[in-house]
C-alpha cells in the first residue's frame, strides 16, 4: 500500500502541472477556429398535396455556403447534405420560399450561412 501513495504522491506537481499542459493542449486544439465550404444539394419539395402539382421550372440543386469544424467538413459526405420545402399546406397559387437554415438538412455542428438561390418561386396547380 506503500508504494501505491509513493506512486501517486512523489513529485505530485510534476503530475499537476502535466495534466494542466494536456488540458491546456487539448482546449487548444479542440478549439480550431471554424472553416467554411461551398456545397451543391440537391432541392427537394415535400409533402406535395395529391391534388397540386407544380408548374414551370423548378431548380433541381441549391449551392450551399456551409460553416463548421475543419475535421466535420473535411469528411462531409454529398448525402449528407439536403435542402428541401414543405409544402403540405399549400393551395393552388403563386408562391416565394426564401430558403435558410429550417430548409437545410446538415450533420451536427455544421451551419448553414447562405443559399444560392436565396429564394425559389413555385407555381402550384391543380391535377
Amino acid at each position: 500500500m506503500k508504494w501505491l501513495k509513493h506512486l501517486l504522491l512523489h513529485n505530485w506537481w510534476l503530475k499537476l502541472l502535466s495534466l494542466l499542459l494536456a488540458y491546456g493542449l487539448w482546449s487548444v486544439v479542440t478549439q480550431a477556429p471554424p472553416v467554411e465550404i461551398r456545397v451543391s444539394a440537391p432541392l427537394e419539395l415535400r409533402f406535395v398535396p395529391a391534388e397540386l402539382q407544380v408548374s414551370g421550372a423548378v431548380p433541381e440543386r441549391v449551392r450551399l455556403h456551409l460553416r463548421g469544424p475543419e475535421s466535420r467538413l473535411r469528411t462531409l459526405q454529398p448525402e449528407e447534405v439536403g435542402v428541401f420545402i414543405n409544402l403540405n399546406t399549400a393551395t393552388p397559387g403563386h408562391y416565394r420560399f426564401v430558403l435558410d437554415a429550417r430548409n437545410a438538412e446538415l450533420p451536427p455542428g455544421v451551419e448553414a450561412v447562405s443559399f444560392v438561390p436565396s429564394e425559389v418561386e413555385l407555381d402550384l396547380v391543380p391535377r
